[in-house]
């Protein structure tokens, strides 16, 4: 299959959330699924993988209670009234802006099903409605006011009575947990940051399970005694037990302190205030810790967690708590030796103290990063995106051509497989006619193609809507003795004791890049790390694996799943996860998407 039709979510593709879709031909929809991507058509798309709707607002006008299958990018609706149960996934970086908008979506009856993979921005609301079973998973919410069910009056809550998150990001928000007698409200792995949170359930008859969930820089209101409230990190909080329900006007955000909170600075002060506000020894915050969870860069939406954040020791797996695992942080900065970034590599970039901005907006650009050490071998679980001041449907880094640079005539040989845009003219190949704007992609046996309009093709090389950095990676070479002439360009690791070169020092655990052939000097073991290895492309918040040569884990990598022409999965395909020892990383903008 293309990349132009590569979704992630199609048939006979595993995926994380257990997924099945109903096998069929790319240009007709699945029974029960409909697919929605910027480069649809609301007119001549009917909700397929190769003709995707255009907007999510006509999809569900025409096909009402199905699971939509959303493409990366930006969209920008809001005001959608959904009337009957439906499930919505992002399919790669899907971002729902509705900053012009009073209320992303209002729904009734049995709300929303599922919400995967989705990110909401936009200063405006979230009107839910949701009364039974939804499950929101790796959701990321940001400036936007998740309101109750009484549509688009300014309630400021979020019903989640019956309903499920896990690992989701909630910042700068206000928001109610409220449901009905019996009901079970269940967190898991939530981080929520600067947040206005109001828990209103009864305790008699209804539970609020909270686990594994870190509260930072938040105002947080019990009406009643709160419950199962387990392994959870907090972090400068301000607590109300009881009492009048607070009104807010969605500005009381952290550190302002609301009239009836007070700070409380650690667990046990937390609970006598619950036991004196409800009257009795509730079992809650068990296990729970007030400490800080070391974010490594909340103020630019990377709510990862450092190597020695406290929170590693609450999750039952011991390693993570809150929606995001530890993680290596790659940190910008003015000054090179403070950062992540190797500035001889430095095309058209201007860096600042976590800000990355292009110079000139009409020149390419792109850094590199350091060499990374990825020691004891961990799985990489996503590549990280800086905000470049720059906007191509919302997507900041893009480093492949999207469209060919020369056109296909009747008779000419096509790339197979391929994709391929209509330009001017109708044209008919594999004995389909195919309309101007429409998309088609090739196969075996089929490498020309007929026209009676004087139609001409234009091959895709980039997937839809999604955004590529480049990402090299290997397992180092051989040992370095002291004294041994470098090789210009490659990077090396000090592995114990320290070495200088170029008339700086590097200790153990430090990569340096050899800007010459010097040798270097000192009592320290060098390993050489990354030489010639090859970049390739790979979406950035997504779990990176590669097509490998052989098709085998130990072939060499031969695309990443950035790549116009990676395959995912399917028989006879495998993917590959990167756990390499040395890394390296390239970002990229192409001033020609930098326009919405």
């Amino acid at each position: 299959m293309s990349a132009t039709y590569n979704w992630a979510y199609r048939p006979g593709v595993a995926n994380k959330y257990g997924i099945t879709i109903p096998a069929g031909a790319d240009n007709v929809r699945p029974s029960g699924f409909a697919y929605v991507a910027l480069f649809g058509n609301d007119t001549t798309g009917n909700g397929s993988r190769q003709l995707p709707y255009r907007t999510i607002t006509t999809a569900y006008a025409a096909c009402g209670n199905a699971t939509y299958i959303l493409g990366s990018g930006v969209y920008r609706e809001g005001n959608i009234t959904l009337t009957i149960g439906i499930s919505i996934i992002g399919d790669g970086d899907v971002i729902l802006d509705a900053t012009l908008f009073s209320w992303f979506f209002r729904t009734n009856a049995n709300g929303l099903a599922f919400v995967y993979n989705i990110k909401l921005r936009g200063s405006t609301a979230l009107t839910s409605g949701f009364t039974t079973g939804t499950v929101f998973k790796d959701i990321t919410v940001d400036k936007v006011y998740l309101l109750g069910p009484a549509g688009p009056t300014p309630a400021y809550n979020m019903q989640v009575g019956s309903n499920t998150l896990t690992s989701c990001v909630i910042s700068n928000a206000s928001f109610n947990v409220d449901g009905w007698k019996g009901i079970i409200r269940q967190f898991s792995n939530i981080t929520l940051y600067k947040c206005d949170v109001t828990f209103l359930t009864d305790a008699v008859g209804a539970n609020n399970y909270m686990y594994a969930c870190i509260f930072s820089n938040c105002n947080i209101y019990f009406k009643y005694t709160p419950t199962f409230i387990d392994y959870s990190l907090f972090y400068q909080c301000n607590f109300k037990f009881g009492g009048i329900t607070p009104t807010f006007d969605k500005t009381t955000f952290y550190p302002s302190l609301p009239t009836g909170y007070t700070y409380m600075s650690d667990i046990a002060t937390i609970r006598a205030a619950a036991i004196t506000a409800f009257g009795y020894n509730n079992q809650n915050f068990n296990n729970c810790v007030v400490a800080n969870p070391l974010f490594n860069n909340p103020d630019i939406g990377d709510f990862t967690l450092g190597f020695a954040s406290p929170a590693k020791n609450l999750s039952y797996f011991g390693t993570y708590v809150g929606a995001r695992s530890i993680a290596y942080t790659i940190r910008a900065r003015a000054i090179e030796a403070e950062g992540d970034f190797d500035f001889s590599s430095n095309t058209n970039i201007n860096l600042e103290d976590d800000i990355i901005t292009i110079n000139n907006k009409l020149i390419d650009a792109s850094i590199d990063t350091n060499c990374i050490t990825n020691g004891i071998q961990r799985v990489l679980k996503s590549i990280p995106i800086f905000g470049f001041n720059a906007d191509r449907n919302g997507q900041y880094i893009d480093s492949i051509a999207d469209l060919g640079t020369m056109t296909k005539s009747p008779g000419d040989t096509l790339n197979v497989p391929a994709s391929f845009i209509v330009e001017v003219g109708a044209i008919v190949y594999n004995s389909t006619t195919y309309q101007p704007g429409a998309r088609l992609t090739t196969v075996a046996g089929q490498t020309t193609f007929a026209t009676t309009a004087s139609g001409l093709l234009r091959e895709i090389l980039e997937a839809p809507e999604r955004h590529t950095v480049q990402l090299r990676f290997g397992n180092g070479g051989d040992l370095i003795p002291v004294g041994t002439a470098v090789t210009n360009g490659y990077w090396y690791l000090v592995e114990s004791g320290s070495i200088t070169y170029n008339s700086k020092e590097y200790i153990s655990g430090q990569t340096f890049k050899a800007v010459d052939t010097n040798a270097f000097s000192g009592f320290g073991t060098v390993r050489l790390a990354l030489s010639t290895e090859p970049f390739n492309h790979f979406e950035p918040g997504v779990q990176p694996t590669t097509n490998n040569i052989g098709d085998i884990a130990t072939g060499l990598p031969l695309r990443g799943n950035g790549d116009p022409a990676y395959v995912r999965g399917g028989i006879g395909i495998n993917e590959f996860y990167v756990n390499a020892r040395f890394l390296q990383f390239r970002f990229n903008i192409r001033v020609s998407n930098l326009k919405p």
